[in-house]
């Protein structure tokens, strides 16, 4: 059954496998590109990439390595664009109770939104079954990002060229997920509560210190609203 597993988890992660090479290399050469004399670079990237799963942590990382940013931002940050994965953790505690705690913590620490949505379309019935099958996930989508990563930083120590709009990269990202999510009839008011936000903490803060603003203003706005946000979904039938 782990064989079974292995090639069923490999053949569901081929469309990550895609994704996580291709930003992971563009993170990658944007840390090399951005921080030339930091020794070691390739190695660098490996490091970063396995312990921070996290593509715009990644992204981010380098503004922090090249600058003093203070640590409270840090943390603040940090906890801002990854709280969504602690909603998603709150729906799979049943599922993986009474788990080894080694792969507990593994499976919060490699949690992604596309390892979350593969996690949950997988319908086995065998708990000891789906639990491996959902580890295999997580350390092959875990893999696939350390390699991007690693590459991009390889490649671009190896052959140093101007970096500059690589990073643009994540946000045309996901630009193109809020262009295909507002497309759909569904609820848009999210989509325009963060519009709204970005754009009142910019007209209070300069642009290198609005982004924590509107994400607490976002983030007390959808808990405030939380019942108002649901209600106003449109579910297809």
């Amino acid at each position: 059954m782990k064989k079974k597993n292995w090639q069923s988890a490999f053949k569901d992660t081929l469309p990550v496998l895609m994704g996580y090479l291709a930003m992971g290399a563009a993170a990658g050469i944007v840390l090399a590109g951005t921080l030339p004399t930091l020794p070691a670079m390739p190695l660098w990237g490996t490091v970063s990439s396995t312990l921070s799963i996290s593509g715009a942590l990644q992204f981010i990382m380098v503004d922090w390595l090249k600058e003093s940013i203070p640590l409270t931002d840090v943390v603040l940050l940090t906890l801002f664009l990854n709280l969504r994965y602690a909603m998603y953790g709150f729906s799979l505690i049943e599922r993986f109770e009474g788990i080894p705690r080694w792969k507990k913590w593994y499976l919060i620490w490699t949690l992604t939104d596309e390892t979350y949505a593969l996690q949950c379309a997988d319908k086995r019935q065998d708990k000891q079954d789906s639990v491996d099958y959902c580890m295999k996930v997580a350390f092959l989508d875990h893999c696939y990002w350390v390699s991007g990563v690693s590459l991009g930083a390889l490649v671009g120590s190896a052959l140093p060229f101007n970096c500059r709009g690589i990073d643009f990269a994540m946000t045309a990202l996901f630009l193109v997920i809020l262009t295909d999510q507002l497309r759909e009839k569904s609820n848009k008011l999210p989509a325009l509560t963060g519009f709204a936000a970005a754009l009142l903490a910019r007209c209070f803060f300069p642009v290198d210190k609005m982004l924590i603003p509107a994400m607490i203003v976002m983030t007390a706005v959808f808990l405030i609203f939380r019942k108002k946000f649901q209600s106003g979904r449109v579910v297809k039938k």
